[in-house]
């Protein structure tokens, strides 16, 4: 049997341009499709009835299903002008000066990730894997390009300023200078009262595709992983929802649009880079508790004394 490993989700594009690419009309990301089942009409009268009762079933759950499915564009409509694209690029030393959209010319892309708004004051809550970099970064070289899109679906960007990240818990925020109409805050949930098998749903941008969404359900909870700085998180929520590179940062979302945990890592084979399926996400509730300190001071509040 092949070995599997823990791999962060901050992927590695092929070189592009600074502006992110859209999706091609046939969606890459992973779907559920409903598989039916046909009943058998049976020549044996007496089953007859039971034949005729599951058709009926089945015609029932046919009713519904447009139902569930506007109800999942819906979330996805209402969520995703809360998620943001991260760049994490490396300047050639020339533009050491520039400012602006120029400061990005030229600029090697050295992975990409995904965040979501915080609050209105530009708050982006992402993966300390994500802007690793910029948190160690000694030459004033490295970056971070965030993508939002605005509620007429057009794309615009800004630097993002790292103002405090947590290791531990793999967890980041970065500050955008971006009027407050601008922005949508994603709207904040409970992993206090999650359930195995309840619906979730992720939204990132995996492969550079950005604003993709997943569909899952939670499959376990209480696991534990390895943070960055080699510490055990625990209580991280696993689930099925097809989560890969670039989703790092992303929301898990619940059945009512709220964030329930922010993507962090996925168990793939070794040497394949392929998800099993196995990935996980940090519990809001851990979130909600950490990031006002990452605001405030720069730092967790355990580094404080």
């Amino acid at each position: 049997m092949g070995m599997a490993t823990l791999t962060s989700l901050h992927s590695v594009p092929l070189p592009s341009s600074t502006s992110p690419r859209k999706p091609p009309s046939t969606s890459l990301s992973s779907s559920r499709f409903t598989r039916r089942t046909s009943s058998i009409a049976l020549l044996a009268s007496p089953l007859l009835f039971i034949s005729d009762n599951n058709a009926k079933a089945e015609e029932k759950k046919d009713e519904f299903q447009p139902d569930e499915e506007e109800r999942v564009v819906r979330i996805f409509e209402e969520t995703s002008p809360s998620v943001v694209f991260i760049k994490d690029l490396e300047l050639p030393a020339r533009n050491r000066e520039a400012d602006g959209e120029d400061e990005f010319r030229d600029a090697k892309v050295e992975g990409t990730g995904s965040g979501f708004v915080w609050d209105k004051m530009g708050h982006i809550v992402t993966n300390y894997h994500v802007v690793e970099k910029l948190a160690n970064d000694r030459s004033g070289l490295q970056r971070c390009q965030v993508f939002f899109e605005d509620m007429n679906g057009n794309t615009f960007s800004r630097e993002g300023k790292l103002v405090g990240y947590d290791p531990a818990y793999d967890l980041a925020v970065l500050k955008v200078d971006v009027e407050g109409d601008k922005l949508r805050p994603a709207s904040i949930g409970s992993s206090r009262s999650l359930l195995v098998g309840q619906s979730c749903f992720a939204i990132g941008n995996p492969y550079g595709y950005d604003h993709t969404l997943t569909t899952g359900v939670v499959s376990g909870l209480g696991r534990e992983i390895p943070s960055p700085n080699g510490r055990a998180i625990r209580g991280a929520i696993q689930t099925d929802a097809a989560i890969n590179a670039g989703n790092s940062g992303g929301p898990l979302i619940d059945s009512y649009g709220h964030v329930i945990g922010v993507n962090t890592a996925t168990f793939t084979r070794k040497g394949s880079g392929i998800s099993s399926g196995v990935n996980f996400a940090i519990p809001i509730d851990i979130v909600c508790q950490t990031v006002p300190y990452l605001i405030v001071y720069g730092t967790p509040f355990n580094n404080r004394f």
